[in-house]
């Protein structure tokens, strides 16, 4: 990867990074790697997202094609979520996010204590 093409709007990191790097599509990703969730179990698992949210970030993932949304007729509704082949490709590359995050874990907390002060 060259230096050049990172700082390209039309480069593909940047695009990919502005569809899924925000707080909670990749919190939403992760949880939903343990499998099929329902909007309930979502919201618990997410913690600090709003009903509002987590309900626009859904909307946001369905239209990517990165999850699939299954409505069962019951009363009341039960729908559930599940990563589709398209959610499941980010698996291997958030796992390994994942893995650098515990090894760096305690470096990772001291500059996340620093930098939260100062905002």
């Amino acid at each position: 990867m060259s230096a050049r093409t990172v700082f390209d709007e039309n480069c593909i990191i940047q695009v990919s990074f502005a569809l899924i790097a925000d707080k909670w599509t990749l919190l939403i990703l992760t949880t939903l790697m343990q499998g099929t969730k329902r909007n309930s179990d979502l919201q618990k698992q997410v913690i600090g997202i709003s009903p509002k949210m987590l309900s626009q970030t859904l909307k946001t993932l369905l239209k990517y094609g990165m999850i699939s949304r299954k409505v069962y007729p019951e009363v009341p509704p039960r729908v559930e979520y599940t990563l589709t082949e398209f959610g499941k490709s980010l698996v291997e590359p958030l796992s390994s996010f994942y893995d650098w995050s515990v090894d760096w874990e305690d470096r990772l907390r001291t500059i996340y204590k620093k930098t939260k002060g100062k905002k």
